[in-house]
């Protein structure tokens, strides 16, 4: 990344994001790249898919990027004392070009919903519980960034959604910080903790730091670590994921290989383990594809095609 980049006063993230189909479970990374990493990806997020991990990120990333993928995921559901499991696929079109853009993505995640007091009168904590529902929401969004310094950019996407037959504002931030072949990233989603009929999106705060050995420009190995800060509901309790991994370039740039691990933090570890591959067949059009294995629903793989410069 060049300085000259961080000095402009004022710059409009672009992205143009579409997923039809079902969409990507909650928990599954957005865009194959993220996805082969792990989701170790909000101190990297210099593709397309910045628009999700971390607006800020852009600033980082090329003038142009196109990404297109198709995914699938395995999410387990508590059925009584069995597991029901599903298979959610979801596509994704990314378009970036700053400084003009938009972003459109339909999304499936988890919310917490009020349950009705057993008795009437103000409830007590004890006759209150939250349960975990699913929810699937369109979301329009555009993000803003603004360079503080040299080295340091904000970001922040204020969003339009609808899920549940309702619709509402909500704003996501970003924050990236880039110094020779350092990064340090930040993220938060739903800042507003947009409710959906009863259904209520809890914030999400995500760190993340990376080093790429190239950077700023290409880098040959780059490797990147994220955390949770916030719980995040699950069907089988709240997650706190930490995730790591590693990509590296071969061929003069035309084969990329990647891989990653993740697990929580707090309650049932759940860990997954992920890998993926991108083939230049151009110098600037890629294929790839990303798997990741694991307990029963941390299951899925996803292909995709993307472009830039």
């Amino acid at each position: 990344m060049t300085s000259n980049r961080f000095k402009s006063s004022l710059i409009l993230g672009a992205a143009l994001v579409v997923v039809v189909a079902a969409p990507v479970a909650a928990q599954a990374p957005m865009g194959t790249r993220a996805a082969g990493l792990a989701g170790a990806f909000v101190a990297v997020a210099d593709d397309a898919s910045g628009v999700y991990w971390n607006p800020a990120g852009l600033a980082t990333g090329a003038i142009f990027s196109f990404l297109a993928t198709f995914a699938e995921q395995d999410i387990g559901r508590p059925e009584g004392q069995a597991i029901q499991v599903e298979q959610l696929a979801g596509r994704m079109v990314a378009l970036s070009f700053p400084p003009i853009g938009i972003a459109y993505y339909r999304l499936g995640a988890f919310g917490t919903e009020r349950a009705a007091s057993a008795v009437t009168g103000l409830p007590s904590r004890e006759e209150v519980r939250r349960g975990v529902q699913a929810l699937t929401t369109d979301t329009v969004g555009v993000s803003l960034l603004q360079s503080l310094t040299e080295y340091m950019v904000v970001g922040a996407t204020p969003k339009l959604m609808r899920g549940a037959d309702r619709t509402t504002l909500d704003v996501d931030a970003g924050l990236m910080v880039a110094v020779e072949r350092m990064r340090f990233g930040m993220v938060a989603r739903n800042l507003t903790t947009p409710t959906f009929g009863e259904i209520e999106l809890s914030r999400e705060v995500r760190v993340g730091g990376a080093w790429g050995s190239g950077w700023p420009g290409h880098s040959r190995v780059m490797a990147s670590i994220d955390c949770d800060l916030t719980l995040r509901p699950m069907p089988f309790g709240g997650r706190r994921d930490l995730a790591a991994g590693v990509e590296t370039w071969w061929r003069d740039r035309r084969l990329g290989l990647r891989g990653g691990v993740r697990r929580s933090t707090i309650g049932d570890m759940r860990a997954a383990v992920t890998g993926g591959v991108t083939y230049a067949v151009r110098p600037s059009v890629m294929v790839e594809g990303h798997v990741a294995a694991g307990q029963r629903d941390e299951r899925g793989w996803s292909v995709g095609i993307r472009a830039g410069f």
